[in-house]
């Protein structure tokens, strides 16, 4: 089938999506666990997921046809959208079977798909009321592999509005992923560690060198000292030279072998788990990484739970370290 703008789901996309739904089953540790699509043959298995998946996706389609049949210029009909959907009903059978105590295997795919569609109601009301507009308000995601995670969460956001105790696996995380109050405090919390690596090492610089040669004489690596001064021509504030240096920049400082014993008391910190490196800075590189996420903010970049978690203990082992140091 050549691809158009209306036909344009794939096979393997959808093959995937079917996988990681559960649908169909899972492999366990020692065997192979059957979905909620199973049958007792491969004929059977096949005719019961054509049943049911042709039910379900009836409803989305009907609920509003136009944006269905706009296929890639749509926000319903495309390999993201259908991906998030086959993970939705995953989700909602195993929802349903926990609230009920049912077995979707033992059901016939429409009596199945009559109850499935009960929690299915409230996106579908969100459907039948969504224009183009709107449709891609609630539901443009990033491209890659991140689309159809971001996606399916919104649909599990809708469910959750009318039943507040559907929480899919991975949906917590993705909740705190979006917490506007985390994503400020991450931000402040990287902007308070640059500004207190860049003052300690050059309150260092001040103290050993003075005021007047500091700089020249702290900063022995050329290619950093042109940087930060092409980057001050093209500000309009003249600002200290050191204002202008990047955290890469920094580090290349601290580990030059002529100031590395002047910051190891305080910038050397091995990463969770490891140990051994004459010089731990890789924390540096990874704060680099991160205040790309508030410094290039972008639909596609943001912060995971696990940066929310490496952030905090960073910012206080650095000032912590930094403060000791200073007062030694």
């Amino acid at each position: 089938m050549p691809s158009t703008s209306k036909t344009c789901l794939t096979i393997p996309a959808l093959k995937d999506a079917l996988r990681r739904s559960g649908l169909l089953g899972r492999v366990t540790l020692n065997n192979y666990e059957l979905g909620a699509l199973s049958g007792s043959t491969d004929d059977e298995t096949l005719e019961r997921a054509r049943s049911a998946i042709n039910q379900y996706f009836g409803l989305v389609r009907e609920a509003n046809l136009s944006e269905w049949e706009s296929g890639r210029d749509g926000y319903l009909c495309t390999n993201v959208a259908v991906q998030a959907y086959i993970w939705l009903l995953g989700s909602l059978v195993k929802y349903w079977e926990t609230n009920t105590a049912a077995d979707a295997r033992e059901m016939t795919v429409e009596d199945m798909m009559i109850e499935i569609e009960d929690y299915l109601k409230p996106l579908i009301d969100v459907l039948e009321s969504s224009n183009a507009v709107e449709m891609k308000a609630a539901f443009q995601v990033p491209f890659g592999s991140g689309g159809p995670p971001e996606y399916y969460y919104r649909l599990c956001k809708r469910i959750q509005a009318k039943y507040s105790d559907f929480k899919p696996e991975g949906m917590e995380e993705w909740e705190q992923e979006q917490s506007e109050e985390r994503i400020q405090e991450a931000d402040i919390k990287l902007k308070e560690i640059v500004s207190e690596m860049r003052k300690y090492i050059f309150d260092v610089f001040r103290t050993i060198y003075g005021a007047d040669l500091y700089w020249d004489k702290g900063i022995v690596d050329k290619a950093v000292k042109t940087a930060a001064y092409a980057k001050s021509l093209d500000s309009e504030e003249r600002l200290p030279l050191e204002t202008y240096l990047e955290i890469v920049e920094m580090k290349k400082v601290v580990e030059n072998r002529n100031n590395w014993h002047l910051f190891k008391e305080v910038f050397n910190i091995p990463e969770p788990g490891e140990k051994g490196f004459a010089k731990n800075l890789k924390w540096m590189e990874r704060i680099n990484e991160l205040r790309r996420i508030p410094g290039h903010p972008a639909r596609e970049r943001k912060y995971k739970v696990e940066d929310f978690q490496y952030i905090a203990p960073r910012v206080e082992a650095t000032t912590a370290r930094a403060s000791v140091s200073a007062h030694a």
